[in-house]
C-alpha cells in the first residue's frame, strides 16, 4: 500500500512538472510609480473609436495606459509631439496631463486601457480652452 501511494505521489509530482514546465511569457509595456495621495481604483476597459471621429482634449484623476488592438491612432498631448500607434503598440498618459486621441485612416480603432485615477472622480474632465 505504502510503495502504491508514494509511486502515485511521484507520478503525480511528475505530471505537475510538466504542466507547469515553461512559465507564462510576461512582456511590460508601460510603467509609472502610483500616487497614494488619495484613494485609488483602477478601472480596465476598452475603447472604441469610429473613423472620422476622437475625443476632445481632456485630463484623468491618475493614469491611463492604453493598447491598440485595432486600427492606427494618434495620441496628443498637448506641448508634446503627436504619438502615432497601431495594433501591438502601447501609450501612457500621466495624471494630468491634457491629451486627446483621433484615429487614423478607415478604420476603427480598438484599445484596451487600463485608468489608476482618484476613487470617487470622473474618469475624465474636458481640458479648458
Amino acid at each position: 500500500m505504502w510503495k502504491i501511494t508514494c509511486g502515485s505521489l511521484l507520478v503525480a509530482i511528475g505530471l505537475c512538472g510538466i504542466a507547469y514546465g515553461q512559465p507564462a511569457k510576461r512582456t511590460v509595456l508601460q510603467q509609472t510609480d502610483v500616487s497614494t495621495e488619495a484613494p485609488q481604483e483602477v478601472i480596465f476597459g476598452t475603447v472604441e473609436i469610429a473613423p472620422g471621429t476622437g475625443n476632445p482634449f481632456h485630463t484623468h484623476f491618475g493614469t491611463e495606459i492604453g493598447y491598440v488592438v485595432q486600427g492606427h491612432i494618434r495620441v496628443e498631448r498637448k506641448g508634446e509631439p503627436p504619438q502615432d500607434l497601431g495594433p501591438g503598440q502601447s501609450f501612457l498618459i500621466s495624471r494630468g496631463v491634457v491629451h486627446h486621441s483621433v484615429p487614423l485612416g478607415n478604420e476603427p480603432v480598438k484599445l484596451i486601457n487600463n485608468w489608476v485615477v482618484d476613487k470617487g472622480k470622473p474618469l475624465l474632465t474636458p481640458a479648458p480652452n
